[in-house]
């Protein structure tokens, strides 16, 4: 029986896969570390196809980090805007926000947490994704107290995502306290002063 020919994917699923693989490069040896070789080998696929959708390996981790910074965004977004109070948009936020660091595990670490020492352009990138993140967050500030000047709302959120940001570091090396716990924290330190935001913007 003749050997059937390999079936040729689609451009979008192929760098779909590839991202995919990559990201999984990229935790097991580190940004430093991998190499395109290490991806197009876990790939199954020539350096060749690999420089075919990717210009270098910045660009291949950049992919990556846009990917994971949409599906952290649209889980924050999907989760808040289920609430109709402020504070329940915030809780809903936070909780999204921590299970999506506790099921990521090393992937978060290494996109989010600082371990992939990444500098120059991808930093450059990496700080304006870690920007819009925060700006999403602005704009469900402004969804829930619509009356906040908008400068006033983007301020916070950036104050919020930083903080996020640096208890996700933190909860990382204190992987016994749960999801649901690190929440309860982030609104004990944060919702006290953004519940008096809302009362004076209602």
């Amino acid at each position: 029986m003749a050997e059937q020919p390999r079936r040729r994917l689609a451009p979008e699923v192929r760098r779909a896969q590839l991202i995919a693989v990559a990201r999984d490069v990229f935790v097991e040896h580190g940004y430093q570390g991998a190499a395109v070789e290490d991806i197009a080998a876990a790939a199954g696929v020539t350096r060749t196809l690999i420089y075919k959708y990717f210009a270098d390996k910045d660009e291949i981790y950049l992919e990556c980090l846009r990917a994971a910074r949409t599906e952290l965004d649209e889980a924050v977004v999907s989760a808040a805007g289920t609430m109709t109070t402020p504070e329940d948009q915030l809780r809903a936020g936070f909780g999204a926000y921590f299970r999506f660091v506790r099921d990521s595990g090393t992937a978060w670490d290494v996109l989010f947490g600082g371990g992939a020492a990444v500098a120059g352009r991808v930093a450059d990138s990496a700080a304006h994704h870690r920007y819009d993140t925060a700006e999403v967050i602005g704009g469900l500030i402004r969804s829930a107290v619509p009356r906040l000047d908008a400068e006033l709302a983007s301020s916070y959120a950036h104050a919020i995502s930083g903080a996020a940001e640096q208890a996700a570091k933190w909860w990382r090396r204190h992987p016994d306290v749960s999801a649901e716990d690190m929440v309860e924290r982030m609104m004990d330190a944060l919702w006290t002063g953004l519940e008096r935001v809302a009362e004076r913007n209602a």
